[in-house]
């Protein structure tokens, strides 16, 4: 696909959450000389959250005397495009008129398909005010894994919206050079050496506009199967995409949540993702069943820990949170490992 001009950077990046250390993090092998720098980013959209809704990110970033104004479209499984103006000498300019050098314009990106066409995309950025911001201390290292190069960030810091805050401790793992597709390989050897973590697929920006809300902004939803057998390979296919990033969403809020919710919506979820797996790995002998076990036991293991947290009266049963986060991150490892397996077969249809 040939991207709008000014061309964007694609980005592709992992996270893991959990009670991280400078000292910790130093001591893993193949990272090399860590940089430090303390990054302040403002986040923009329109009172009704347009854009968040429609996975857009709009924001001012401040580091090292720098801003940059960046345009930031997510494009699923740790996938966006990333756009980035050097607005420094111009800091206070509005988004009147939102003429950027580096970012692409309206007309561009719906001719692309990156935006939603009945999205008034710039009428909406000109109506934008700040929601909320980050501030970060970044430490990042770069690790040579296998020919593959990547960025380690480890980011800590607090995420800011009028009275309310949420304290940020997280690593993402970016690419800088992945060839041979070593992200997955090289995340789970990362998360085997820091115990008590999990993947977070929760974004910063997800987390500050709910913090604006102070509550969950769930914006998608699984719609319920229709005769399954009717039904093509590709759109099963896309279903079971959009079950992935649902599910994603509901585990990860699970583990923020110590186990305690929201237990209906990840129960869902996980059924619904057996549903459809059962019904790709059976229509097709493609597919290795071995993949399909390993993904339905940790379907399983996460159903028995839902099932081992139901309240007693005003109660919570504790959760073994090392086998939550355990359990949450195989899960989700094991269904982008297959994403990645079912994106080979693009022309596949029934």
């Amino acid at each position: 696909m040939k991207y709008p001009k000014p061309k964007p950077s694609i980005e592709k990046e992992l996270r893991l959450s959990g009670k991280f250390s400078f000292e910790t993090l130093k001591n893993i092998n193949n990272l090399y000389t860590p940089v430090r720098k303390k990054i302040v980013t403002q986040y923009f959209d329109d009172n009704k959250y347009n854009l968040l809704k429609n996975g857009i990110a709009l924001r001012k970033r401040s580091e090292e005397k720098l801003t940059f104004l960046e345009l930031k479209i997510d494009r699923g499984q740790g996938k966006s495009l990333e756009w980035a103006s050097d607005i420094t000498k111009n800091n206070s300019q509005s988004f009147v008129h939102y003429k950027f050098q580096d970012l692409p314009i309206e007309g561009l990106l719906k001719e692309k398909r990156l935006v939603p066409q009945n999205l008034p995309f710039q009428k909406i950025v000109k109506q934008s005010n700040k929601v909320f911001q980050t501030d970060i201390l970044r430490t990042t290292w770069t690790a040579n894994y296998k020919g593959s190069i990547f960025t380690i960030c480890f980011d800590e810091g607090k995420i800011l919206c009028q009275t309310r805050e949420q304290l940020i401790n997280e690593i993402e793992i970016e690419v800088q050079q992945d060839e041979k597709n070593l992200l997955l390989e090289f995340f789970g050897n990362l998360w085997a050496k820091l115990p008590n973590s999990f993947y977070q697929g929760r974004s910063k920006a997800l987390r500050g506009f709910e913090l604006r809300k102070n509550q969950q902004l769930t914006f998608r939803v699984i719609k319920k199967q229709k005769t399954i057998s009717t039904i093509s390979f590709q759109k099963i296919k896309t279903d079971l995409m959009s079950t992935v990033t649902v599910l994603d969403y509901f585990s990860c809020l699970f583990c923020e949540n110590g186990g305690k919710s929201p237990v209906n919506c990840l129960r869902n979820s996980l059924l619904e993702m057996k549903t459809l797996l059962l019904f790709v790995f059976g229509a097709s002998s493609i597919f290795n069943k071995k993949q399909l076990r390993a993904i339905i036991r940790n379907i399983h293991r996460m159903e028995r820990i839902i099932s081992s947290t139901q309240k007693k009266g005003n109660n919570y049963n504790t959760v073994n949170i090392f086998q939550l986060y355990k359990s949450h991150t195989d899960l989700l490892l094991s269904l982008y490992k297959f994403a990645e397996t079912l994106n080979k077969f693009s022309g596949l249809n029934r």
